[in-house]
């Protein structure tokens, strides 16, 4: 019996000696979280927003807001292209939201959104990418958003170039609606 108890404390304690010990993971901070989710550069401008962060830019606030999931093809290129324009411009802050997650709720919440963007039958249209000024819509772009869109040969240096100037001006809050 000696001999069983002094075998379980030595056990013991070389397990706990021996470094056996509960690690933290490192908390991924939300650019790199969207690097992960839609494959592009850590190195991004985008914040993850709450459905009330939206809406409260849309209701009366100012900013850009990324609606997209990472799903959807059309809103990989979107973000890829996005991010490359906000860097240009050392834009810090695109907030991204994916209705997905209210869509099939329907909830006030995602209704409110659908109202103020005027969204056709109910529903968002992905990718979409707004400049919101004082609760108003002062450009938008819903570029990738159809198959034609994104089709490699259609997508030509001077189609990049246009999406490109388009985002720019969504981005400097320029009137474009």
């Amino acid at each position: 019996m000696k001999k069983v108890v002094i075998f379980l404390i030595s056990f013991v304690i070389v397990i706990s000696v021996s470094g056996c010990s509960v690690k933290k993971v490192k908390e991924l901070t939300d650019s790199e979280k969207f690097a992960k989710e839609f494959n592009i550069s850590e190195n991004n401008p985008f914040v993850y927003a709450s459905s009330n962060d939206i809406l409260n830019i849309l209701e009366n606030g100012t900013g850009i807001i990324f609606f997209a999931t990472s799903d959807d093809e059309g809103s990989i290129k979107a973000a890829s292209y996005i991010s490359d324009v906000a860097k240009s411009m050392n834009i810090q802050n695109i907030n991204y939201y994916n209705p997905k997650k209210l869509e099939d709720k329907k909830d006030k919440k995602y209704k409110k959104m659908i109202n103020y963007l005027n969204q056709e039958d109910e529903k968002f249209i992905l990718p979409g990418v707004y400049a919101i000024k004082n609760g108003e819509i002062v450009c938008y772009s819903n570029y990738f958003s159809s198959e034609e869109e994104l089709s490699e040969e259609n997508l030509t240096k001077k189609k990049i170039k246009k999406v490109k100037s388009i985002y720019s001006k969504i981005l400097k809050y320029e009137k474009c609606v």
